[in-house]
């Protein structure tokens, strides 16, 4: 092995040390974990709490409070982490991920999903964590399928959820460690997508729980005539591509709505062309004339400037994108 895996070893092991230190309210394993000085940190976001900083000695006290509690506490029936992303220089570090788990203490209304951000450094030959940032998900996001690749496209980890579904994607698919696309002009803008966030990436400073920059990836129509799209994107300095995610893509459309001043019925309409159905079937599932559909396309293409739905829907889909 070499040092830079010995160290990614060493780092990982402390990680779960703590983790497991502080799941067991062992505060002697947990502190053991922790870099003994005043400049420690643990910074944490809560959907109903907001955002509270702990420094230095604080940090010991919090914890023993904590510990000390009385409740009952049971371990978690299910715990996990995804979406790994560790950087290690000489004597500094940091390590980030995704962590899911069901611990009876967390409240029924508040979900046990987190992204969590450690720093390390370098003690006596030992690596010790000096900062905690952890920011609480309200959405489900970390359970749409997410897979990181590098500027090749070459797979370098997927989560649970892609590994389950990727291989009954009808459009998207795995070739020698790459993601592909069907189709030429498909896999052109997955390829075109991927290189553009791998741009970006080699001058952005990454930020913990950032989406700095998002491209939309149409993929055409499967067999069943039900439109695909997948998204490249560039969260915590990885570059990341997911699919099937309807909240994103509901949340897209949304904000075209907003930028375009889209009308409800030119939203719904929108929604209905982008999932795939031609204009006949929007104007059925609206319960309006086909006539009337026509109107409504008419507007939103004088809305949005173009004048053919493959450009429709790609105008759409970019009206969110965060540029740096």
């Amino acid at each position: 092995m070499t040092k830079q895996d010995d160290d990614r070893a060493a780092i990982l092991a402390a990680v779960e040390a703590e983790t497991d230190a502080y799941l067991r309210h062992d505060y002697e394993a947990w502190q053991s974990c922790w870099h003994d000085a005043d400049e420690i940190q643990r910074i944490q976001t809560h959907v109903g709490s907001g955002v509270t900083v702990t420094k230095g000695p604080a940090v010991r006290d919090q914890m023993r409070g904590i510990f000390a509690q009385a409740q009952p506490w049971q371990l978690p029936r299910r715990f996990q982490r995804e979406n790994y992303s560790i950087v290690i220089g000489s004597d500094m570090a940091w390590v980030s991920y995704d962590q899911i788990g069901d611990a009876p203490s967390i409240p029924k209304d508040i979900p046990g999903q987190y992204h969590e951000l450690k720093i390390l450094q370098k003690v006596d030959g030992a690596w010790k964590i000096s900062c905690l940032v952890s920011t609480q998900i309200r959405t489900t996001s970390t359970q749409s399928p997410m897979i990181q690749v590098d500027s090749e496209g070459r797979v370098l980890e997927m989560n649970t959820s892609a590994q389950d579904r990727l291989p009954d994607h009808p459009l998207l698919y795995l070739k020698a460690n790459r993601i592909w696309a069907r189709g030429e002009d498909a896999l052109l803008h997955l390829q075109e997508a991927v290189t553009w966030v791998a741009t970006i990436r080699t001058r952005h400073t990454p930020c913990v729980g950032e989406e700095a920059v998002i491209r939309s990836v149409p993929l055409g129509q499967d067999d069943a005539g039900l439109a695909h799209i997948c998204w490249v994107l560039l969260r915590d300095g990885k570059l990341l591509i997911t699919f099937d995610d309807r909240e994103r893509l509901k949340t897209q459309l949304n904000t075209a709505g907003e930028v375009y001043q889209l009308s409800e019925a030119q939203q719904k309409l929108a929604h209905h062309l982008v999932a795939g159905s031609d204009l006949a079937a929007a104007a059925d599932a609206m319960d309006i004339s086909t006539n009337t559909a026509k109107t409504h396309l008419q507007r939103i293409y004088d809305k949005t400037g173009v004048r053919a739905q493959p450009a429709l829907v790609r105008i759409l889909l970019s009206a969110d994108r965060r540029d740096v």
